[in-house]
């Protein structure tokens, strides 16, 4: 098994990353290296074949430029090596001979292609699952344990899919908060204990507030870094996948080999609204847990920081090493963090510009803190507050000022559209109650859509 790689050379401009599957036997390797891919001939025939279709003898021996003798020579070759498949069959009354490209050959044949075939895609997955296959096999011949097999493929899978993701060492807005996976039900309505009910295929997809934002910004045009951590398995590439293709800066992705990507459950119960259900627990992979994997220097460089579902401490080390540089920061502190206490918020709350507070923590808060819950918190920050008191207005707080905001979304959360709408104008260094009417108005176009 032999590999092309991807390189530069003065005299070369490109090679394909192309796999050659030769025998092993050292006589016959040379001499499919002579008969096979250094022949014209061979090299004529492989390209008159394509896969699942049989060509006759005849045919095709009329279609080259060469003898009889010679064609029907290199059919015996390319047969003997396994590229083509020779069988007969009943054709206008009369028995005839055929030929046919084996899967080898029709890989083969495509290294003759000027250029990419139209079928790449399937041309790759075909050579990589060979190429893996033929791998394991020597592994176990060799006694080499497969699991280091393994983790090279995961190794360069994480190479070749972070090697993709966009670069901004200034982007517009850096979002720093949790990764999930989640999984979605429809159903009319949840069983008691004990019972059944039909309910949709569940529907899994990559989500959490701060991922959703972060899609959002580069939907809008903006140039967005995530900061976040998700575990080295499957869910967790995808949610890195997800963000790559809709244009986000992923570098910055911590992915822990020893935890698992996080994990959601939204059990949406047509009457009674939804329910989520949050995998929390030790081997889960939550978010960033040091400033060490901070990237300071694209905070610095920033219009603006948000801040999610982050651990306390390193999010008062983002807030603080923003706000030194004057960088607007916006902090959405969900229900998690409030039942922390607010003496553990204290520190982090007062280094936040914007407080945002969804309808479900802003109930929450009621409960917990009874009486005047705007006074207990105001007293640990001089942030503006917006809160979403209803699902059709906002209550914006600057100061010692109140402002009701009229919303028609039908939401009860802070969704990803009113955060990009507060992040855009906030970076402009507009007030507070024009950002909330045009987030507001940006909000209800994006969910209109």
């Amino acid at each position: 098994m032999k590999m092309l790689e991807t390189m530069t050379t003065d005299s070369v401009d490109r090679f394909w990353p192309y796999l050659l599957f030769l025998p092993a036997n050292q006589k016959a390797r040379d001499r499919f290296m002579r008969s096979v891919l250094a022949s014209r001939l061979a090299r004529g025939i492989l390209s008159s074949l394509s896969e699942g279709e049989r060509v006759l003898q005849r045919d095709l021996v009329g279609s080259l430029p060469h003898s009889n003798k010679s064609v029907l020579s290199y059919l015996r070759i390319l047969r003997e090596f396994g590229l083509i498949r020779t069988g007969t069959t009943i054709h206008n009354g009369k028995r005839v001979v055929y030929h046919e490209l084996t899967k080898n050959g029709w890989g083969l044949a495509r290294f003759y292609f000027e250029g990419l075939p139209s079928d790449v895609e399937q041309l790759t997955a075909y050579l990589l699952e060979n190429y893996l296959t033929c791998l394991a096999t020597l592994y176990r011949e060799q006694g080499i344990p497969e699991s280091a097999l393994f983790e090279i493929f995961a190794r360069m899978r994480a190479k070749a899919i972070l090697d993709g993701s966009p670069a901004y060492s200034s982007p517009e807005f850096i979002v720093f908060g949790a990764s999930a996976f989640n999984t979605k039900i429809d159903c009319e309505k949840l069983p008691a204990s004990g019972g059944f009910t039909s309910c949709s295929f569940p529907m899994r997809y990559p989500g959490g507030p701060s991922v959703e934002l972060s899609l959002a910004l580069s939907t809008e045009g903006h140039e967005t870094t995530f900061v976040s951590s998700v575990g080295n398995d499957m869910d967790g590439w995808n949610i890195i996948t997800n963000l790559i293709q809709g244009g986000v800066d992923v570098r910055h992705i911590i992915v822990d080999d020893g935890k698992h990507t996080n994990e959601s459950i939204i059990l949406n119960e047509k009457k009674r609204g939804s329910r989520t259900l949050v995998g929390v627990g030790s081997e889960a992979s939550l978010s960033i847990t040091s400033p060490d994997q901070v990237p300071w220097t694209t905070v610095e460089n920033t219009r603006a920081v948000y801040i999610g579902e982050v651990f306390v401490e390193v999010a008062v080390s983002i807030a603080a090493h923003a706000r030194a540089h004057g960088i607007p920061v916006l902090y959405r502190c969900s229900i998690p963090f409030w039942d922390l206490g607010l003496n553990r918020l204290r520190a982090l709350l007062s280094l936040v510009d914007v407080l945002l507070i969804s309808n479900r923590a802003w109930k929450y808060l009621k409960r917990a803190l009874r009486s005047k819950p705007i006074q207990a918190v105001r007293r640990l920050t001089d942030a503006r507050i917006i809160i979403r008191e209803t699902p059709d207005q906002y209550l914006v707080i600057d100061n010692d000022m109140r402002y009701s905001v009229e919303c028609t979304s039908g939401s009860t959360d802070i969704t990803q559209w009113l955060a990009v709408g507060l992040m855009r104008k906030l970076a402009e260094e507009s007030d507070i109650l024009e950002a909330m009417r045009y987030a507001v108005n940006l909000e209800k176009q994006r969910l209109v859509a």
